[in-house]
């Protein structure tokens, strides 16, 4: 039996897709298991020990152009059954075009009718590693067995790390810290100058670089934090992939960022992670993992997974605002590791 998935088009929604990925192979007893996913998330499955194949592709060039161009990937593989994870109607077109026998997700953007078997979110709460799993379990009639996300790193992964790292004068060795300095959501930024200020003590604290990790829109914000102190704090952002970006993580000391796909990242090579909730909904979307420091505010309108503040005046951005330097550097300390 071919199975192939769909897998989540954003990192973090990849990465808390993990859990299911490990039950697939157990529970459907598939012979071959295949993944398709975009460019930017493709890598962090391709040394996933039960998956055969990944199919990278981009679908986003148009609404039925780039699902048809990644339906004709896979038309001639004939596979059997077909686990759409994103909820768009998009990753639903392409295995309906493709000719995938069995395509089973959940219902929603009116894409019932390209499924074979269309599922209803489950109507409680419940955190997105779950919500995926669950899909599995309606697949297959069958429990999975839950755990926190893990990534898998290859051989090759390290000394690409490494090597990043020996150009700005370090070492896996070396006691540094990684921060993700900006949020690509506006809602959810704590701004550069408070980032800049943790940088300082947490270098002078335990006498550690700062590593700052993000993309090349983040290069910017990140030269600002910098600024605060140019002999600690070293800029990475738009320098590593994600692979890479993986195993500078996974030998530091800390994370720092928001509720982000890095940290998400973090968690699953288990890096202590501290996490600045604001907008977003840990209740679903929070990193799981063994260390982490979750700082909230209690607010009427926290968790309003907004991208954009919706209030006014004094009352703009108070959940980001309100989180201080004092109790970031605080929640830090408690989980660094020596």
């Amino acid at each position: 039996m071919k199975l192939i998935v769909r897998a989540p088009n954003w990192v973090g929604d990849a990465v808390m897709a993990m859990p299911t990925i490990d039950n697939i192979r157990g529970l459907t007893s598939a012979d071959q298991i295949t993944i398709m996913a975009r460019k930017a998330t493709a890598p962090l499955f391709k040394n996933h020990p039960d998956i055969d194949r990944v199919v990278t592709i981009d679908d986003k060039s148009s609404r039925l152009k780039g699902p048809q161009t990644a339906a004709k990937a896979i038309r001639d593989d004939n596979y059997d059954i077909g686990l759409i994870l994103p909820p768009s109607f998009s990753s639903a077109l392409i295995f309906k075009l493709a000719g995938i026998k069995g395509r089973i997700g959940f219902t929603g953007d009116k894409r019932s009718l390209l499924l074979t078997r269309a599922v209803d979110p489950p109507e409680e709460p419940m955190h997105r590693v779950r919500q995926y799993l669950y899909l599995i379990e309606k697949l297959t009639g069958r429990k999975a067995t839950f755990a926190n996300p893990r990534l898998y790193l290859s051989h090759d992964d390290i000394p690409e790390g490494g090597e990043i790292l020996e150009a700005h004068g370090l070492s896996y060795d070396d006691p540094y810290v990684v921060i993700a300095p900006r949020a690509v959501a506006a809602s959810r930024r704590w701004g550069s100058g408070n980032y800049g200020l943790l940088a300082t003590r947490l270098a002078e604290q335990y006498s550690c670089r700062i590593l700052l990790i993000g993309t090349d829109a983040d290069s910017e914000e990140a030269e600002a934090v910098k600024s605060h102190a140019p002999d600690s704090i070293v800029n990475l952002c738009g320098k590593t992939g994600l692979p890479a970006a993986a195993a500078i993580i996974s030998f530091a000391r800390l994370f720092v960022g928001n509720d982000s796909g890095l940290a998400h990242l973090a968690g699953a090579v288990d890096c202590p992670v501290v996490v600045l909730s604001g907008p977003d909904n840990p209740q679903e979307t929070s990193p799981l993992c063994k260390k982490k420091k979750l700082i909230i505010k209690e607010l009427d309108c926290i968790s309003c997974v907004k991208n954009d503040c919706p209030q006014k005046r004094e009352e703009f951005m108070r959940c980001m605002k309100l989180i201080t330097v004092d109790e970031v550097f605080d929640a830090a300390t408690a989980i660094y590791r020596t």
